[in-house]
């Protein structure tokens, strides 16, 4: 290990044992989720109406469509997450015919486990890879050692301290960053967006912090989310959705 990653996972390692401390009395927290016009019907995916399945299994919480599945995405939450934080934006997923699978590995990329089970839950399917903050880091490494099982990469502000690089791989990926985001350093952001080539499709998420992706809505040293959450994730939603479909579509060809 270098001297650079050696201060850098030292620096993440601090920003972790805060993180758990503070953010643990808060992930029950939920901000104001007014419906915003969107395509997308935010009170049917909070009221879980769109024939989607929520299971609690081993390790992971699965959200399962109706009908065969051929499309899964594997998502790795952000440090110190419960699985469920993200509800809103995997419920529309799999409202849309995509299986989602969230490891509750909240350290995913520091105690990264190099089997993972949660690819025995749809063997025959092919998989989006994403992760939110440090499970973005996960998500890439995971993608990059697993390229015949996946299909694209999907990152929430990541933070990517590991050697995985998706530069010289030919997977569509989709980033997002967070206007507000001060969770993330000017050059953790620019780290991970380094990573990325050149047809990496990447999305600024204005008026937006780091935590936006998840119901939680508290993290030391964060800016504010200055629109409503709701048309925030609505936001994400859709152009997750919209990625996903393109990147399908491609693989179809």
């Amino acid at each position: 290990m270098s001297k650079r990653l050696r201060i850098v996972t030292a620096i993440i390692l601090t920003i972790t044992t805060v993180s758990v401390l503070a953010v643990a009395f808060a992930l029950s927290v939920r901000a104001d989720r007014s419906p915003a016009e969107a395509k997308i019907n935010y009170e049917d995916v909070m009221s879980n109406s769109l024939n989607v399945v929520k299971t609690q299994k081993d390790g992971y919480l699965v959200y399962a469509p109706e009908g065969k599945v051929e499309w899964a995405l594997l998502f790795y939450v952000g440090t110190a997450m419960r699985a469920d934080n993200y509800d809103a934006v995997m419920n529309s997923l799999a409202s849309h015919g995509v299986a989602v699978i969230v490891s509750e590995n909240a350290l995913a990329d520091l105690m990264y486990e190099e089997t993972e089970k949660a690819f025995e839950e749809y063997p025959d399917a092919k998989y989006f890879i994403g992760g939110h903050s440090q499970g973005g880091g996960a998500a890439i490494r995971r993608a990059a050692e697993n390229l015949d099982k996946t299909a694209g990469v999907i990152l929430y502000s990541p933070m990517i301290v590991n050697d995985s690089t998706r530069k010289d791989k030919d997977i569509p990926a989709i980033y997002f960053e967070a206007e507000n985001d001060r969770v993330l350093t000017a050059d953790f952001k620019a780290e991970s967006a380094s990573r990325m080539n050149a047809e990496c499709k990447f999305v600024y998420l204005q008026g937006a912090n780091h935590m936006c992706y998840g119901a939680a809505d508290f993290a030391p040293f964060d800016g504010e989310n200055t629109r409503p959450l709701a048309e925030i994730q609505d936001e994400i939603a859709l152009k997750t959705l919209k990625f996903v479909q393109r990147a399908i579509n491609e693989y179809n060809e």
